[in-house]
């Protein structure tokens, strides 16, 4: 619980966590046609990197955060920071610039306790209608959130079904 109070700290106070917290999935574990054999796509998905820093910008820092992030895996697997031979660092602006969110969030919101479950986006629209006839909510900001892929629009769709739509 420590290392992710002092990883989110960093951050509250504008500044890319020292010691992020790196979730990092495999995809190549279980669909070994996306590469040559031998080799592998790591995917990171870090905590906590503000998009506004109290200090410089992304473009001069983003390298160097990276390289923390790979060095965090390194204490659990050494072997990967030697064995990587191509990396794309997607910043919360480079989200924002390239695909258009917000503040660089995929979550399109944040996803603290008050903002899941029957409250997620608000109170009163989490059963994915919303004041608009016909309108409903499908994207992360609909519960579950963006964590759980695809869920969002499966639960608006059986809404809609419902709704004789």
């Amino acid at each position: 619980m420590d290392y992710l109070e002092r990883a989110y700290d960093d951050a509250k106070y504008g500044r890319p966590s020292e010691r992020p917290i790196v979730e990092m999935t495999i995809p190549t574990s279980v669909d070994t046609t996306l590469t040559p054999p031998g080799q592998h796509i790591l995917s990171l998905f870090v905590q906590y990197a503000p998009y506004k820093m109290a200090e410089g910008n992304w473009d001069d820092i983003k390298e160097e955060f990276a390289d923390r992030c790979i060095a965090e895996i390194a204490r659990f697997a050494p072997n990967v920071p030697d064995s990587i031979l191509h990396r794309q660092v997607l910043t919360p602006v480079d989200i924002e610039r390239i695909y258009g969110l917000t503040g660089g969030n995929i979550f399109q919101g944040a996803m603290p306790l008050h903002q899941l479950f029957s409250m997620r986006p608000v109170p009163g629209w989490s059963d994915y209608r919303t004041p608009l006839n016909n309108l409903y909510l499908c994207g992360s900001a609909a519960h579950p959130g963006g964590g759980v892929m695809g869920a969002c629009g499966k639960n608006a769709a059986m809404e809609i079904l419902r709704d004789g739509k």
